[in-house]
């Protein structure tokens, strides 16, 4: 069976559980999707554009990881919940294995012209936004570790 790519899809608080426990955390509804996460695939951390402390943080890609276990399911509070479901436990999981995380993180609005699991560059955040995990092209994937690559070295 051929490696897939994902996009995780989570918010910078969640973000700072995942790199503190290598794991990804989705609601039930997403279960669909997560089961077609297998364990070899590979994965990016996109971390929505949010307003924190009243600064606009612009939407990144944040680490590299390896999936390393199938879905499991544990409804431990780990996460930080939305305000209009806080029971919401994010029960479906992932064990994950860092490849690299981006220092500094890529910025993820430059590369909307260029992949191509973005067919609308107009309205771009349409296969992203409500979605925990979104497959893409390899094409992409390596788009944006080369971005990563190019990002590191101007550092």
């Amino acid at each position: 069976m051929a490696m897939a790519y994902w996009i995780y899809v989570t918010n910078s608080d969640n973000w700072t559980i995942t790199k503190k426990t290598n794991i990804l955390g989705a609601s039930a509804r997403y279960k669909n999707a997560l089961s077609r996460v297998k364990k070899g695939d590979q994965c990016l951390v996109y971390v929505k554009g949010e307003i924190s402390a009243g600064e606009t943080l612009r939407p990144k890609i944040v680490a590299q990881y390896e999936i390393a276990s199938t879905v499991f399911e544990d409804s431990k509070k780990l996460f930080v919940t939305p305000p209009n479901t806080p029971n919401e436990t994010f029960p479906l999981r992932l064990r994950l294995e860092a490849v690299r995380v981006f220092e500094p993180p890529i910025d993820f609005k430059p590369l909307i012209l260029r992949l191509s699991f973005l067919p609308n560059k107009t309205y771009w955040t349409g296969p992203i936004r409500g979605k925990a995990v979104v497959q893409i092209p390899q094409s992409d994937y390596d788009r944006i570790i080369s971005q990563a690559k190019k990002t590191s070295q101007k550092k």
